[in-house]
């Protein structure tokens, strides 16, 4: 800060702009904003990022606040057990029971991991969600296994003795969990257990796009090479459905194919007597995500949108069935936001604090 530290009226100015600097402040900061935007923990090490803060406030690395990743990592599990404590204790004071569900899922680097969620009334008698854990199954993902590890958050937080109904998803291995479950806190599994309506829906809906067997179709799908022949001979058995995805896929693939489709969406628009016509933007083709049913409205509803330009590619009846399929998957889509959330205030991922959901 080029202050003379041996001139007693600059070394005071020098001491009373160190101890206005919040130290733990700043590492707090900079440790939330690493756990909220999900980077790695070494991003705290990055040189050009350290030149920022420093350029910024000196003080940084005069007081040397900058943090390590196994700092990080200390004060993130020393934050998770502060907080662990603060929710038994919440537990602990709620009246009534304790409502569980769980899922499974993978990583993207490969870590099998299970979360736990807790549904209760708190004090106030508001309701109340929270995570309990998130544990990773590193073993075969059988029932006894699983109910291990649903067992060991339970226990963790005090609640083996105050659980009350479990939403599950309808793998067969939590037939299995269940019945362990039930054993174990002293009641019967299958009469605990809920299902999860969203789950059902999703089912529900993959069945009317691609028909009986739907399981099979997808472990064909990944067995095959991506955008093989095989695949695409799979997916045209599919159906319009399945027609509309090859025809997306190619169109996707090619450079030339995909230019021409906006070049002809723009010479329609600048030939056009409206303003607001003249104004927008070619769209592209969406394509699909595997047989996830939701991927599979959003590419109809954009096929049907540039329906005019593509109309050749495409026979009339698959056009019929398409439009059918778009106004039918509306109503699956209105019932699972009409479920999405659960109307409590909390701070969102954004910034924004507020609610939404009906559940």
């Amino acid at each position: 800060m080029k202050l003379n530290t041996s001139d007693p009226r600059e070394r005071a100015i020098a001491n009373d702009l160190v101890s206005g600097f919040d130290r733990k402040r700043f590492q707090r900061l900079l440790l939330e904003w690493i756990v909220e935007e999900n980077h790695s923990f070494r991003v705290c090490e990055q040189e050009r990022l350290r030149r920022i803060f420093e350029n910024l406030n000196p003080l940084v690395e005069i007081t040397n606040a900058n943090i390590t990743r196994m700092t990080v990592r200390h004060k993130v599990v020393s934050a998770y057990e502060t907080h662990r404590e603060r929710i038994k204790e919440a537990l602990r004071q709620s009246g009534g029971l304790a409502h569980i569900s769980f899922d499974g899922w993978m990583s993207g680097n490969r870590h099998s991991l299970y979360g736990v969620s807790c549904f209760f009334r708190d004090e106030t008698s508001q309701p109340r969600k929270l995570v309990r854990g998130v544990p990773e199954i590193r073993t075969r993902h059988f029932g006894g296994n699983i109910a291990a590890e649903i067992l060991d958050v339970l226990d963790a937080f005090g609640i083996k003795d105050r659980v009350g109904y479990f939403t599950l998803d309808n793998a067969e291995n939590n037939d299995k969990a269940m019945e362990v479950i039930g054993g174990e806190l002293g009641f019967v599994g299958s009469r605990r257990r809920g299902r999860c309506f969203g789950h059902t829906l999703n089912l529900s809906a993959k069945a009317l796009l691609f028909g009986h067997n739907v399981e099979a179709f997808e472990e064909q799908l990944s067995s095959s090479a991506a955008l093989s022949e095989a695949e695409h001979t799979l997916w045209r058995r599919k159906g319009s459905v399945g027609k509309l995805h090859n025809l997306v896929v190619d169109v996707r693939r090619s450079d030339q194919l995909t230019y021409l489709l906006r070049s002809i969406q723009r010479t329609e628009y600048d030939t056009s007597p409206d303003i607001r016509t003249r104004a927008r933007k070619p769209l592209d083709l969406i394509i699909d995500n595997d047989t996830r049913w939701l991927s599979q409205l959003y590419m109809i509803r954009r096929a049907l949108q540039l329906s005019p330009y593509l109309e050749q590619l495409v026979l009339k009846r698959h056009w019929e069935v398409l439009e059918h399929m778009a106004k039918l998957l509306g109503y699956y889509e209105d019932a699972v936001k009409t479920l999405e959330e659960d109307g409590q205030q909390r701070k969102r991922r954004r910034g924004w604090t507020g609610s939404y959901g009906n559940t």
